[in-house]
């Protein structure tokens, strides 16, 4: 009766996303590899080509634990959206959210990392529902990682504050059904995450002879900046580069990052 129930859902949600077509203008998808956890955090930023019709569905695979959902409400902040995950017969998991603006966005933890120093993933991504426009995928190489490769080739996106690299690719339109892999592999020599999971806000450290300074650690900043927030919540510092947003800044000046989060 559940997986009929489910079928049922999923005829319905499509017959109303296809009526009118749904198309995603742009998807931007980031790749951090062990950036605050262990495994790969995967990041999606989207925007339709129109309001959207009801829920949405993506496939995602089924070792993905979803994180977060959510779309861009008035002035940039980052709302948290309806959403659930179905099963697929294909042992991948649907994701069915319903944004309320054109622009949304969710990230999710997937386990396909090991701990042997040669370090290699693959992702693909398949929209078997909607056509996308513009596809691009961004990778961030982790902190003490050599040998930075992808396959496809990734161009270089510069360097941001805390240190980390960027790379991309611009693939372009990506008509429904098409997969599209991309491959990237590393040596790191430990298995800890790039950024120190939050601790502490303050240490005391000695300073010459002259006694004990408090230095504040940044790290719980640094390391859920990019969390959803609650409704009419939001950050003051640019999920990339650390810089500081003023109240009426959309876009960070330094490096062009969305104020989202």
């Amino acid at each position: 009766m559940r997986r009929i129930a489910i079928a049922l859902l999923v005829a319905s949600v499509l017959g109303s996303a296809q009526q009118p077509l749904v198309m995603l203008e742009h998807l931007a998808i980031s790749l951090w590899p062990e950036y605050d956890d262990p495994r790969l955090l995967v990041i999606y930023r989207g925007e339709l080509a129109q309001d959207p019709p009801g829920p949405l569905l993506l496939t995602l695979p089924r070792t993905a634990h979803v994180h977060a959902v959510a779309y861009v409400g008035s002035g940039g902040r980052l709302l948290t959206a309806d959403w659930q995950l179905l099963p697929s017969e294909n042992s991948e998991k649907i994701l069915l959210f319903t944004p309320r603006t054109r622009l949304f966005q969710l990230e999710y933890y997937d386990d396909v990392l090991g701990t042997a120093p040669e370090r290699e993933f693959v992702f693909r991504f398949f929209s078997d529902r909607y056509d996308v426009k513009n596809l691009e995928i961004e990778v961030q190489q982790p902190l003490r990682a050599k040998d930075f490769q992808g396959s496809p080739a990734l161009e270089p996106q510069g360097t941001d504050v805390r240190g980390f690299s960027y790379f991309g690719r611009r693939v372009g339109s990506v008509p429904t059904g098409t997969v599209i892999e991309q491959r990237v592999s590393y040596r790191k020599t430990d298995n800890e995450p790039s950024l120190r999971p939050a601790g502490i806000p303050w240490i005391p450290i000695a300073v010459g002879g002259a006694g004990l300074a408090l230095i504040a650690v940044v790290s719980l900043v640094w390391l859920r900046r990019r969390r959803l927030a609650p409704s009419g919540a939001r950050t003051h510092f640019c999920a990339r580069c650390g810089y500081r947003f003023r109240a009426d800044e959309q876009f960070c000046p330094q490096c062009g990052q969305r104020r989202a989060l």
